[in-house]
């Protein structure tokens, strides 16, 4: 299993950062040009909801539906942990109240938990099946760079440009954190 975490300090209320989490299926659109599509196909993101989410990331289309396992939200943090129905990808959002504001926290794992058949099959996904979406560098650069448009979108209002959908393929995270 690998797990990539990425996490940004952001000078805005955490009021701000729940409100966005609130607006979350039109927030993720907006939230970066990368992003096309978000379903919240039950309506809510409490544990057992169905997401479904669609972005491309140097011309790799991640179209994903799963499970919200877990959701957790008070006065001072929120956490939401979501797990792809094919079970090899598990994404977590966490936010919390800071004294200058707030942090959130962009965790994703991918691969099989199972102890003895997991490092089998991670190897045959990682490196045999999926080599080219397994390329780590690519999508921690994706997170930092989800991370960096969500502090300009809470900080100033400040949503990132939209690509033309035709071109979205031709972007890579890199590419565009020349642009921020």
């Amino acid at each position: 299993m690998v797990t990539l975490t990425e996490k940004i300090d952001i000078t805005a209320p955490f009021d701000r950062l729940c409100r966005w989490v609130d607006n979350f299926e039109e927030e993720f659109v907006r939230w970066s040009p990368l992003h096309l599509e978000c379903q919240l196909l039950d309506g809510g993101v409490q544990a057992g909801d169905r997401v479904r989410f669609h972005e491309i990331v140097m011309g790799l289309d991640y179209d994903v539906t799963g499970t919200i396992l877990d959701s957790q939200r008070d006065e001072d943090h929120f956490r939401f942990v979501f797990e792809s129905d094919k079970k090899t990808a598990v994404i977590t959002f966490e936010g919390e109240r800071t004294e200058t504001g707030c942090r959130f926290s962009h965790t994703e794992s991918f691969g099989m938990q199972t102890p003895i058949i997991g490092p089998i099959v991670n190897f045959l996904i990682f490196k045999v099946f999926y080599k080219k979406k397994a390329n780590w560098e690519l999508i921690r650069d994706d997170m930092i760079l989800d991370n960096r448009y969500l502090a300009d979108i809470l900080e100033f209002e400040k949503y990132p440009q939209r690509i033309p959908v035709g071109q979205v393929k031709d972007y890579a995270p890199r590419d565009l954190m020349k642009e921020t």
